[in-house]
């Protein structure tokens, strides 16, 4: 699977269905994408979505009610690290 923003968008969303949060698509305006959540497992799986697309979960910051994805924070990888992804991500979630 291609590392783009429509792929993450996507995974995002899958999270935040699974954690009963809204996404926020900010990413034309503000370069950013957020889930409308502090829990500790939705923190994790963001963290561990964006390990996949980024390779590193630095992107990702927490406060004000919001997990926050910084999109120019890191280049996306050249290909997503699936098994990382799907671990994230409820049982049967197909991106």
């Amino acid at each position: 699977m291609i590392a783009n923003l429509e792929n993450l968008k996507n995974a995002l969303a899958a999270c935040a269905k699974a954690h009963n949060a809204e996404l926020c698509d900010w990413s034309e305006q503000d370069g950013q994408i957020a889930v409308k959540s502090e829990t500790v497992p939705t923190v994790n799986d963001v963290r561990m979505i964006c390990e996949a697309f980024f390779g590193t979960a630095s992107v990702v910051e927490v406060g004000y009610g919001y997990t926050n994805v910084y999109l120019d924070m890191a280049p996306y990888k050249e290909s997503v690290d699936e098994v990382t992804l799907y671990m994230a991500l409820p049982y049967g979630t197909i991106i």
